[in-house]
């Protein structure tokens, strides 16, 4: 198994209880955590560094979540970054909207912690470059 500590996940989203629940977990499991509570601020964050994977909700203040995604793919920088959906939308509509713009998974809130964790480690593991054999 490749070893994930120290992957960068940046956490997008406005409720502080979430933002907690989710750092208190990412941070258990050795990731390094940062946090943007608005569209904007994400975006912001994201000219500044490329994180690993971000958690994205998509009810947030300034810029939607599926705004970000979109200007997300539409940067060369950040068009590859993972991006879980963490949301209380599930409206089928919606859902598809986030895999047209290559979101890697979505979780409806409430969402099961455990599975969560297991998936972004999964997406993290195949987002990392193979080893080369030249090396």
């Amino acid at each position: 198994m490749i070893d994930l500590p120290n992957k960068r996940v940046l956490v997008v989203e406005d409720d502080p209880a979430i933002i907690e629940l989710i750092r208190l977990l990412l941070e258990q499991e050795g990731f390094e955590v940062e946090v943007a509570h608005d569209g904007l601020e994400a975006l912001d964050q994201m000219s500044m560094f490329v994180p690993d994977l971000v958690l994205l909700d998509l009810r947030l203040p300034k810029l939607g979540g599926l705004d970000v995604l979109w200007e997300m793919r539409q940067n060369p920088k950040l068009n590859k970054t993972p991006v879980i959906i963490v949301s209380i939308d599930s409206s089928p509509q919606t859902i598809l909207e986030g895999w047209r713009l290559g979101v890697d998974s979505y979780f409806v809130k409430p969402f099961d912690p455990e599975e969560l964790i297991r998936i972004i480690r999964r997406i993290i593991s195949l987002s990392q470059p193979e080893p080369s054999l030249n090396a």
